[in-house]
This record gives structure tokens, sequence and C-alpha cells, in this order.
């Protein structure tokens, strides 16, 4: 059959009500060659993990179909994402959003993952003539754009080693949202560094109502020339076939089915029979319920759109075969080079080359490495390490023994050790769990949060369903100060593993500094039930306590916290709770106690002058022995840390 004449690679968006693999049991019936779905709710922030029997069902039903191909089945994002966002915290959990669906896409064997770019939420520009696009952007427009464009890069670091691609779609640029224009576009995949692992989806009801006007062949043509040349066809990766129930240059979002809008045959037939395309998923995102004159009662809607479809491809499909064959000829008649074809290049940040060139154990060696961790179970050091370099020594391309010296060394407490031994091993295997979750264990140990990260998506897209490598990026991203994105993936550990009380402790945390201690304290009880209570732990609770104004509780855990640990910090968090109660004079005796314990301790010394101040103040500053006794107790501290602009602050205001 020639190429012009293959049928394209019909889909549709199909919900997922019930289970991923409904949705492919759904597009099989409907004969379809390619499918779009939502892998979450996609108007939630918040997602559940993926449970592994959702995994092998999505893959079964997906073989079944025959749409086992990576590229065969599309992801589309959530529409609350926005990575253009002016304000850091909504572009943060976006950005937290965006990953969390590259890695569901990951466990999926999804390669394509839809994403609207984003809105700059600045002020909006009016609406430009057909065809006229392309002007340069405004500064609301650019400032998006640079936002959009690090917090991709920012994604693609964080996942480097993932297959998948986050492809930008075409929008009608109605508002502020960017990616109207395909100026904006070609920016984007321009100025990231890898810009191979982005993509581009263009939706037809979305170009037509930007205003690219694709009413006649010819127009069609030089719109598509425009996008090649400004952007690259290379770079599409998804189709969205849907006619536009709003005119040219309407800014409207609002899809219609094939021959009831206004996008036009000529439109729909330059998108099936464009070679660059031939290859790419059309999916329609067209409504599904409804009725249509004509049409066979209980017909799908889907299979009349295809249908319409296929009727515009194919009366173009023989005047483009033609020029197709005068082209090739024209090629060769000008030399082979035109035809040749071209080495597929793979890549990946580790390398498709040294993950080639591992070794494999033999029965003996296996028998070693089983050996060699058994002995690390055991705390036979020593025996584990001459084991697991023993083995090098016959094959030094075996990654589980450079892990187990990893281990030996993690166990020892030489991180700069194990480190190196862990990268070894994730260069030979990037997709050996063991291997990236220990780099990511040992980077996290030496201080390295961000490297540790990066590490641990690694070996979240080889076991999605770790709780502690979850766990472990909830903490890697408290370290850095990033409690939103702490908050999911503790969020995740927990529901993976709810008597892990590390993983109710890290997502405690992260609630309380996103200002839910409600919820901080619910899990720091829970872990309180699994672990043993340490000081830290009462020290959380008693700080959650006050912020929920549960003051009583709060002392009640704080005289806990005091007889569990006479230390210092353990009285000055009582006094802190006894101060918030308003119960000053039991708040002072708590607070001097910490400074008996120890008298540089400055905390406690605030404490005592905030106090102080307090009676001084309240006694309209004729109490004069507690002004003096506010004095000496700031000065006291600032003796301990003389770092401390409030206290300064404090004596300026009040002649102190």
């Amino acid at each position: 059959m020639p190429r012009s004449e293959r049928l394209p690679r019909y889909g549709s968006h199909l919900s997922v009500a019930g289970g991923l693999h409904l949705a492919v049991e759904q597009a099989k019936e409907l004969g379809l060659r390619s499918l779009q779905v939502f892998t979450r709710n996609q108007r939630q922030w918040n997602a559940p993990p993926l449970r592994k029997d959702e995994i092998t069902a999505f893959a079964a039903a997906r073989k079944s179909a025959g749409l086992d191909a990576p590229s065969a089945v599309v992801s589309h994002n959530s529409y609350l994402i926005n990575l253009a966002s002016p304000d850091t915290a909504q572009r943060r959990t976006s950005i937290a959003s965006q990953r969390a669906e590259l890695e569901r896409c990951e466990a999926l064997d999804i390669q394509a993952c839809v994403l609207h770019p984003g809105a700059h939420l600045g002020t909006p520009r009016k609406p430009r003539e057909p065809n006229r696009l392309g002007e340069p952007p405004t500064p609301d427009e650019r400032k998006g754009l640079a936002r959009i464009t690090a917090s991709i890069q920012t994604l693609l670091r964080e996942t480097r080693g993932a297959r998948v691609q986050i492809c930008l779609e075409t929008t009608t640029g109605a508002g502020t949202n960017l990616g109207f224009d395909f100026a904006h576009l070609g920016h984007i995949i321009g100025s990231v560094q890898e810009p191979d692992r982005v993509g581009i989806c263009i939706d037809t009801c979305h170009i037509v109502a930007a205003g690219y006007d694709m009413s006649t062949a010819q127009r069609a043509a030089d719109v598509l020339g425009h996008f090649d040349a400004t952007v690259g066809l290379q770079h599409v990766r998804v189709v969205h076939v849907n006619d536009s129930a709003g005119p040219l240059a309407s800014r409207l979002d609002r899809h219609a089915h094939i021959g009831q809008g206004c996008c036009g045959d000529a439109c729909f037939r330059s998108i099936l029979t464009h070679p660059a395309l031939a290859n790419v998923p059309m999916i329609l995102e067209t409504p599904k319920d409804g009725e249509r004159a004509g049409s066979t009662k209980g017909e799908p809607w889907d299979i009349i759109n295809i249908a319409a479809l296929e009727r515009i491809r194919r009366r173009g499909a023989r005047r483009v075969a033609r020029i197709l064959f005068v082209m090739a000829c024209f090629v060769v008649g000008l030399g082979d080079v035109g035809c040749a074809s071209r080495p597929k290049v793979e890549g990946s940040p580790v390398g498709s080359q040294a993950s080639a060139t591992r070794g494999e154990p033999s029965p003996a060696e296996q028998q070693q490495l089983q050996g060699g961790s058994r002995a690390v179970a055991d705390g036979r050091l020593d025996e584990a390490l001459a084991q697991f370099q023993a083995i090098l020594q016959t094959n030094p391309k075996l990654p589980e023994a450079f892990i187990g010296i990893g281990d030996v060394r993690f166990a020892q407490g030489r991180y700069t050790e194990a480190e190196p031994n862990y990268r070894h091993a994730a260069t030979l295997d990037p997709e050996d769990f063991n291997a990236q979750f220990g780099l990511g264990r040992s980077l996290q140990m030496l201080g390295r949060n961000a490297e540790a990260i990066t590490a641990y998506h690694r070996a979240l897209v080889v076991d999605s369903q770790s709780a502690e490598a979850n766990g472990n990026m909830a903490t890697a991203y408290l370290s850095l100060g990033d409690a939103a994105v702490a908050m999911q993936f503790g969020e995740r550990a927990v529901a993976l593993d709810p008597k892990s009380g590390a993983a109710h402790v890290n997502l405690g945390v992260a609630y309380e500094r996103l200002g839910r201690p409600a919820d901080a304290i619910t899990q720091y009880q829970a872990a309180a039930e699994l672990i043993p209570v340490t000081p830290q732990l009462l020290i959380n609770l008693v700080n959650a306590s006050v912020a929920d104004g549960r003051f009583e509780e709060a002392i009640a855990t704080a005289k806990t916290l005091t007889r569990l640990s006479e230390r210092p910090e353990s009285f000055e968090r009582l006094g802190w709770a006894f101060f918030r109660a308003g119960r000053y004079d039991e708040s002072g005796a708590a607070y001097r106690q910490a400074v008996t314990l120890d008298p540089t301790y400055w905390p406690a010394w605030n404490g005592i002058g905030v106090n102080a101040l307090n009676a001084w103040i309240r006694s309209d500053k004729r109490d004069s022995d507690a002004g003096n006794d506010a004095r000496r107790a700031f000065r006291s501290s600032l003796q301990a840390n003389p770092d401390q602009p409030k206290i300064v602050k404090l004596f300026t205001t009040y002649g102190l």
C-alpha cells in the first residue's frame, strides 16, 4: 500500500472511569489505532499512586488491543497546571504535578504527555488578524514564556532518564494563555537544553480559533509551512483533530464534530495527508453524546467523526500521492542522498551504550552476591566488602557488585565512598532501582539534596511504588524548603506504607510548613503510635498544637517532653507553650529552668526577656524591675548570639 494511502492513526480521548484498562478495551471495541487518557483526575492536584495491578492490567489491555507501541497511547495532564504563573507557590505546585504525571507515564509506558503551556496572568492582548501572528511578544508574554522554559528545564533536569516527552499543546490564546502563536512554542523548544524531550501537540480547533486561516489548500499549506519554519514539524508527537465551534480568530476553545465547525476540509486534509505527520496519533476530542441527523441510532460519535475525516482525507490523497511521487523522482535525480534512511539516534543522560555494557553474573557470582548481601545484613561488613571486590576482579562491569560495595560503605557511614560506587552501578544499568536509590540516599547524607532528588526520580521511574524512595523524596524536598512538593511525595509514601512512622513524620512537617497544623497533628500522632516517641517528635507536636490554638494540649505535650528529655530545648518549648496560653508566671519559670541547664541557650533568654518586657508594658512601664529583667535577659541572649536583628530592634524600640 502506498504511504499516502496508509490509514492514519485515528484515536480518541476516552474515559478511564472504572480503571485505565477499560479505556483501552473501549478503544479496541471502536477499532482505534491510538488513544488519549487522563491517568488521574484532571481537576484535582493530588492523585493516589498507581497500583501494580493497575499497571499490569493496563499493559495487558494495550497488548490485546494492539496499542502496546509506546507512542500509541497519549496522556493529557491536569488543566490546573500553570507553568507560566507569576505566583511562585502555584508554579512550584504545577511543576510537582507535572513531574508526578511524567512519573505515571513512565510507569505506564506512555511516551507523550500533552500539556497546556500556561497563562501569564498579566495583561491580555487584543486578538490579532488571521495569519498575522508572530509579532513580538508583550512584556508579560516574555515573562510568562521565560517561566515556562525555566519550569520545563527543571522538569527535564529532575526526570533525567525518562522517555516520556512533554508535549506542549497549541492554544486559542483566550485570556492570557500562551501557545496560540507558533513563535511561543518555537521559543520554548529553542530555549530548553534538551529539546528532544519536548514535543508539540497541534490542535486543529485551537490553531484556527487562534487566527491561523486553513480554509483553502494553499492557506493550509502556508500555515503548516510557517509552523515547520518556526517550530519544526519533526517535533509534533500528537494531533488533536477537532472542528472549531468558534470562527477564525475567535479565541473560543470549543470543539465541534468534524464538518460541523469552522476549520474546513482543507485544514483536516492538510494535516491527514502531510508526510511528516503520517505516524502521529490523530486524537479526537469531540463531544461523545448528543444526536446527529441522519446517523445510525446508537452509532458512536467517534466512529462518525473518523468516517468524516477519512472521507476528507481520501478526496485529497491521490493528488498528494502524485505530488509526492514527482518530488521523490526529483530528489532521486539529484542523488540518492535525499532518499537515504537516517540512522536512529538513541540516547539518555546515562547513555544507552553504558547500559549495554553491563555484565551479567554467572551462577557462581550470583551465589557470591547473595553471600555478600547476607554478610551486610549480619553486619559482617569487611567480609562482604571482600566478596564484592573479588567478584569485580573477574566481572568488572557487574552493577550488583558495585551496589554491594556501596551498601557496605553506607553502613560504615562512609558516604563519600558509597556515592561513586552507586553512581557507577547506575551508569552500567540505569534501570537498576537499588543503584539509583542507593545513589540518592548517599547524596542525601552528604547534603546534596538536589542531586539526590534526581537520583530518586530515576529510582521511582523503575519502581514508583517504593514507599521508602517516596519518603526520602519528601525529606529531600523539605531540606530544600519546598514543602508543597514534599507533601505530595509524603502523601504517596504514607499511602504506600501506612505503618511507616517516618513517612507520617515527613508528611506532618510538610503540612505544618504549609499552614495546616491540624493535619500535621494527625500525622504526628499516627507516628507516635508506630515508632518510639523521640524529643523531636514531641517538639513537632508542641509546635503544631500551638499553631492550631490548642494551647493546653501543647502544654501537656511539652511537660511530657521535659520528662523524656531534660534538655534546655525541652523547657524552652514548655515556656513558649505557657506563654501562648497566657500563663506568664509558669512560662518564665520554664524559661529559667532552661538557662539553668545551659546559660548560653539564647532562645530561652529571649523567652525570659519577652515575659519581662510584657510585664513592663502592662504596668505602663512603671515596673522598673520588669524592665531591668528584660534588659538583662536580652543582653544575655545577644552575648550568646549577636546575630539577632529582632532583639536589637526591641532594644531600639523600647529604649532598653
